[in-house]
């Protein structure tokens, strides 16, 4: 279709920060972005190319538009298994 692909982050000419490509139809010929603020944007594949996109690396800080505090993406508790009974005991302490 183009050269976004979800999940990388661009520099596209009329912006400071990056991008990054949360989408793509295929159907409806386009890409959906969102800016490291957070807006998220609809663009048609032509508009898209016009732009001239350069793939980027990630923000250092790519948290920044998910609003998401530093210790809330702590890797060793990302994917941490929990018993479902045991998170309603939790939430009836506090």
């Amino acid at each position: 279709m183009n050269n976004a692909e979800i999940g990388h982050w661009y520099r596209i000419n009329f912006t400071l920060e990056p991008v990054e490509v949360i989408g793509l139809d295929d159907n409806e010929q386009t890409i959906e972005l969102q800016h490291y603020e957070g807006e998220i944007e609809s663009l048609d594949v032509n508009d898209w190319e016009s732009l001239t996109p350069i793939e980027v690396d990630a923000p250092d800080d790519w948290s920044g538009a998910y609003e998401v505090e530093r210790q809330d993406v702590h890797p060793d508790i990302l994917f941490v298994e929990y018993n479902i009974h045991d998170a309603l005991k939790q939430i009836d302490h506090d």
